[in-house]
């Protein structure tokens, strides 16, 4: 009797955007795509694999599904678009799996969904890197919930019915205190300016009702550490939320030290 073949749907969010079909399993598909993939760039991935049984009319799963097999000679079928466009907003979160993130060398990070059950103290102020649909930095007083409501909302004119989005830890404080030592002092944020980052934190503070300030209208995940983020990756659907933990410093050292001495 034939093994039957596995056939995994994977959601791409970083850094293009598509629904994709594989016979690989996760640690492999996110090794090929980065490494092995004609498409090959240089950076990470971040992908999320979807329950295989998911249909949605908009994305015309059934139309596809039997071309993820492998080809006469068993090899598997590595990569199968499916859609590429307005996908993630047409994916129930019930449907969301685990998400990944590679590394530029193509070791993949597996992280488990958990219920968010952080209090938060006000006047915070924080930073906020949307990464699919959409892709931009802002500030914000908003915690992780609210920010993820406000950008779902469709009474918001820069919305989208479901956002990936992850936190920057970034000392706005700290930053301050330095550039005004230093007034070439680098920017923590690729590709914005120092001093307009500071004019941009000195308006939001200004104004504490100021729900958002853009500081970039392009995310910079690849372009910083990894352990520059804070908290997790969360995907909002209005006051829907799946939150993904990244693990400490100390938990990448001592569980996933193949996947953090991979990082450049």
């Amino acid at each position: 009797m034939s093994t039957p073949v596995e056939k995994h749907l994977y959601v791409i969010m970083w850094p293009n955007y598509a629904l994709v079909g594989s016979n690989l399993p996760p640690a492999e598909f996110g090794k090929h795509y980065t490494l092995g993939s004609s498409r090959y760039f240089h950076g990470q991935v971040v992908f999320a694999e979807i329950d295989p049984e998911y249909r949605h009319p908009f994305l015309n799963i059934d139309k596809y599904i039997d071309e993820i097999r492998p080809n006469a000679a068993g090899r598997p079928k590595r990569t199968k678009f499916i859609a590429t466009y307005r996908v993630l907003e047409h994916v129930d979160l019930e449907a969301l799996r685990d998400l990944y993130v590679t590394s530029t060398m193509g070791k993949v990070l597996r992280l488990k969904s958990e219920p968010y059950e952080k209090t938060h103290d006000p006047g915070y102020l924080r930073t906020f890197q949307e990464l699919a649909p959409m892709r931009t930095i802002v500030l914000s007083w908003m915690t992780p919930p609210e920010f993820g409501e406000y950008i779902t909302d469709p009474e918001q004119p820069k919305s989208a019915p479901k956002v990936l989005f992850n936190q920057i830890d970034f000392n706005i404080d700290d930053f301050l205190m330095q550039l005004e030592a230093d007034p070439f002092h680098k920017s923590p944020i690729p590709n914005v300016h120092p001093q307009k980052l500071r004019e941009q934190i000195l308006e939001v503070r200004a104004n504490p009702d100021k729900r958002l300030k853009g500081i970039s209208l392009d995310a910079a995940f690849g372009q910083m550490a990894f352990t520059q983020l804070r908290t997790g990756f969360w995907i909002a659907h209005h006051k829907e939320l799946l939150f993904y933990p990244i693990p400490t410093l100390e938990q990448l050292k001592d569980e996933h030290w193949e996947w953090y001495k991979s990082l450049d």
